[in-house]
């Protein structure tokens, strides 16, 4: 064989400086790993004025709780913001099935109606999971505007029913529940001749 297909050793093992050699990729924290975190903490302790040890890993660690925090907060308006795509489909899905008083637009617009106020009725509990014992973050502004939407949606399907005549919006709807007026004259017949 011309030796082009030799078993080389492996350059990369542990301690090895060829493994130092290849630089870390983009985004990447060696902090973050458990491995290169002791090195870092020895490395970075430090002595204040009054004799008290401090390290930057505690510092780290509180600036990472609080990058923790904003990420929650961003992903629960990022949930807030994807309930937008259920409310566009159940609109699309009530524009599809017409005005016209049928087993499917009534099933169509009544899902609707229970969608959105379970929703908006369970919404504490649903963004209870971004909170996950952390006091920093701060789901109110989400929520509002998640419940914001939800409002939208029943809206919309609450329009849908008037328009398909199925909501009692008009007296003609309650003449069933009207007591009969009062009489204020009477008519007798007249006498024979």
């Amino acid at each position: 064989m011309d030796g082009s297909y030799a078993v080389r050793p492996r350059a990369r093992a542990k301690g090895n400086d060829a493994s130092r050699s290849v630089p870390h990729p983009p985004g990447y924290d060696p902090r973050a790993r458990g491995g290169e975190t002791t090195r870092s903490r020895d490395a970075d302790r430090t002595t204040s004025s009054t004799g008290t040890t401090t390290t930057a890993a505690t510092m780290d660690e509180s600036a990472m709780e609080r990058e923790r925090s904003k990420l929650r907060e961003r992903r629960a308006f990022a949930f807030a913001k994807s309930s937008m795509s259920s409310i566009a489909m159940m609109v699309f899905m009530m524009w599809m099935s017409g005005n016209s008083v049928q087993v499917f637009s009534i099933m169509a617009v009544f899902g609707g109606v229970a969608q959105t106020t379970k929703a908006i009725l369970h919404s504490r509990a649903t963004f209870e999971r971004f909170v996950d014992g952390d006091k920093n973050v701060s789901v109110a502004v989400p929520r509002l505007m998640f419940c914001g939407i939800q409002l939208i949606g029943l809206y919309l399907a609450l329009n849908k029913l008037n328009n398909m005549g199925l909501l009692p919006t008009h007296a003609s709807d309650w003449v069933s529940g009207m007591k009969p007026p009062r009489q204020l004259e009477r008519a007798y017949g007249g006498m024979e001749l």
